[in-house]
């Protein structure tokens, strides 16, 4: 048998096709009849390529369902023919791959609706008729965000900025043939779409900010379709210039800068059986933004906030009158988050979440709007489900960097977790069948995915495991695979912060230590799981990487978050330098010789800590970075900052150009140069400053990559300049 070596990780190890670990399933669901689960998989001869795959549960055998090859049109080479709308989809919801990249159940049944290439069509999960799915759209049309109706019978789709619904009825194939014959009926609801108005879509806020990535909806019934119409008339016209690697234009943009306008969102329903649009909401000086909009049985809910997200009005309409109820109203000093958890009942009560004691608790709301709160975890991230006793949440009770299950009695009597290994879990259910998935890691334990019981102690199904075998791309470096440490330290005001530390894979003297931060509010680094692989590169390449989650971080409720209120850069990178204290303790740890790096917000950080911790920071990377809140969009900014001309000291503070002359350190400054999000304008008033400055900094700008820069060619070329960078300066 050959000698296995071992070698350091690169960053071609890490980004090259196809990759160093195993694909692992994605957007896995449990079908309707809980006979098979169903999910996408990348396939084996291209990596970007998602085909359809299902697992029978009876005969526990993993099935390919559907090949995306099988289809025109496909891979990565056609991402020329995605319509601009289509890409900025795909840039919001940050999908990197191609293939078959939406699929949901179509009715009750076990069919599928897929989505690939613009089309759609519908998949049989009976393979003895020999069916091959079925083109349902026009294929001289690309369209986007398809949608099933409750029943199956109808879809729904936008075409150019309006709406379609069609009707779909499959009549049972003739013995001799193999085809699915299906007969479609189409139906245009909407007819204004211009080059400000679309139907049926997110806008850019929604998605982007709000992480509301639909923009119609289906009634239960079947009988109603409520959808947006953006306007983005309002916004004001701003202009980029977005480079790529065949030249340059000009490109108009909308963008809503905080204090500014934003896009007309309204609210429509269609009444299918009489064909009647009505106009459900609108703004208003107080009821800014339409954060939610959930159809259920006993109606059709919403949830709006203020323009500075204060406040969150939960309302319903009775789908008949549409006359609005105002069922409950959050309210903060800071702010209030969103969330996914709104369930209904049978008797029609809600389960829903609040944060105004400071973790997230779920309490029940009755139609007379009464609450009741529920005992729960210390904090929920997730009502993932309810059955007509219990509600299931995910969340933690008493560390935050674990994650798991929970069962809450809706009676407020009890409270029990599910999942007991420690470790990060994430999880989907369906109840009706008392099955879920169970999504595992833990630091010493990579991707782990379980189909279990909820009902009976049956043995566990393990649906993918990702053993570092010999057969592992992976294997080669996995001696040298470093596990983290977990602790906790206290901010200033008392609270406990979580980090962890990944020491050098080989340990010789003192050594530098690359601090990887986020530090935005709506995220969290430090997790009890294997951790990624970018980090292992660090590691193995001689440095120790802390990571911290300062206040503001996600997953700990409004109490931890709200330090940054009006202040943002200043408590998260005073909770940074309180960080280092870890490495003072670490005897490997050279204090002398320590880094910063960080992506967008942590951009932003990396900036913030050379200019007002500079005796801490040796050298920082900086990539697609804020530096001007002024410049950024209204939801996010706002939300933490407030408006500006009601903060202005506050923006000020905030402003990395207001400690340019503080920078000493070494800075490589990184920016995609078709960057839509964070703009290039951010990184380019920082250069000019800097220049005035006569300050020495390098630079390196990607022609063609927005703000996730995924591309593969783009991760591997700008980790070997932050190697590097980091070789010479530290």
């Amino acid at each position: 048998m050959t000698e296995v070596t071992h070698a350091n990780l690169t960053p071609a190890n890490l980004f090259a096709a196809p990759g160093l670990r195993k694909q692992p399933p994605t957007q896995m669901r449990i079908a309707p009849s809980g006979k098979f689960v169903a999910y996408l998989k990348a396939s084996a001869e291209n990596s970007l390529q998602m085909d359809l795959w299902r697992y029978d549960i009876e005969q526990q055998v993993h099935t390919l369902w559907v090949s995306a090859a099988t289809f025109e049109s496909n891979n990565a080479s056609e991402v020329t023919a995605l319509t601009d709308v289509e890409r900025a989809e795909r840039e919001r919801k940050r999908q990197f791959t191609f293939g078959i990249t939406a699929y949901s159940w179509l009715g009750p049944n076990d069919q599928a609706l897929v989505s690939l290439d613009g089309q759609a069509y519908i998949v049989e999960v009976d393979t003895k008729t020999g069916r091959a799915p079925k083109l349902l759209s026009d294929a001289e049309h690309r369209q986007s965000a398809y949608k099933a109706s409750p029943n199956g019978e109808k879809i729904s789709f936008v075409r150019s900025g309006d709406l379609y619904i069609q009707d779909i009825l499959i009549k049972p194939p003739q013995a001799s043939s193999n085809d699915t014959n299906v007969a479609t009926t189409e139906l245009r609801v909407t007819w204004d779409a211009s080059q400000t108005i679309n139907n049926g879509l997110a806008d850019f806020l929604a998605a982007e900010e709000m992480h509301r990535f639909d923009g119609h909806w289906w009634s239960p019934c079947g009988k109603y379709l409520f959808y947006c119409k953006v306007d983005d008339g309002p916004v004001a016209v701003s202009y980029r210039l977005e480079i790529d690697a065949d030249g340059s234009k000009t490109v108009a943009q909308r963008y809503p800068y905080t204090g500014k306008a934003n896009p007309y969102v309204c609210l429509y329903s269609y009444d299918l059986d009489r064909g009647i649009t009505k106009l459900l909401w609108q703004p208003t000086d107080s009821e800014v933004y339409l954060a939610r909009i959930n159809p259920l049985q006993s109606g059709l809910y919403i949830q709006v906030q203020d323009r500075l997200q204060q406040t969150l009005w939960l309302k319903k309409t009775a789908y008949a009158d549409h006359a609005w109820q105002t069922l409950y109203v959050d309210r903060s000093d800071t702010w209030v988050n969103l969330s996914e958890d709104l369930h209904q009942l049978n008797d029609g009560s809600i389960v829903f979440s609040t944060e105004a004691d400071g973790c997230r608790k779920a309490f029940v709301l009755d139609q007379q709007g009464n609450t009741r709160l529920l005992k729960g975890p210390q904090h929920i991230n997730q009502i993932v489900d309810v059955s007509a006793t219990h509600a299931f949440v995910s969340g933690w009770d008493t560390q935050p960097i674990e994650n798991h299950l929970f069962t809450v009695s809706l009676a407020g009597a009890e409270c029990s977790q599910i999942t007991q290994q420690p470790g990060w879990h994430e999880t989907a259910l369906n109840l009706a069948k008392g099955l879920y998935l169970d999504r595992f890691s833990d630091e010493n334990t990579p991707l782990k995915i379980d189909l279990l019981s909820l009902k009976s102690p049956l043995p566990n199904i393990c649906l993918f495991s990702e053993k570092i075998d010999n057969e592992h791309p992976y294997k080669q470096f996995n001696a040298r695979h470093v596990i983290s440490s977990f602790g906790e330290i206290k901010a200033n005001d008392g609270q406990s912060m979580f980090y962890r530390l990944t020491p050098p894979a080989d340990i010789s003297g003192t050594h530098p230590t690359i601090v990887y931060v986020y530090g935005g509010p709506g995220a969290q680094k430090v997790r009890k799981e294997w951790g990624s692989l970018l980090v292992q590169m660090f590691s193995q390449q001689g440095y120790g990487v802390l990571e911290l989650d300062n206040r503001g971080s996600s997953n700990r409720g409004r109490f931890f978050e709200a330090p940054l209120y009006r202040n943002m850069g200043g408590p998260e990178v005073e909770d940074q330098v309180l960080g280092l204290s870890v490495l003072a303790q670490t005897p490997w740890a050279d204090l002398a010789r320590v880094g910063i790096f960080g992506h967008s917000y942590g951009g932003f950080m990396t900036l913030m800590g050379l200019c007002k911790a500079p005796e801490h920071f040796k050298a920082g990377v900086a990539v697609a970075p804020v530096s001007d809140w002024a410049i950024y969009d209204t939801h996010y900014t706002e939300r933490y900052m407030g408006l500006p001309d009601e903060n202005a000291e506050g923006y000020q503070a905030a402003n990395v150009l207001t400690y340019v002359d503080k920078l000493s350190g070494p800075l490589l400054l990184i920016h995609g140069m078709a960057d839509d999000n964070v703009l290039f304008t951010h990184s380019t008033m920082l250069m000019s400053e800097l220049q005035k400055r006569n300050k020495a900094f390098e630079l390196m700008t990607y022609p063609g990559a927005k703000h996730s820069m995924q591309e593969p060619h783009v991760s591997i070329h700008r980790f070997n300049l932050i190697l590097d960078f980091f070789n010479r300066k530290l």
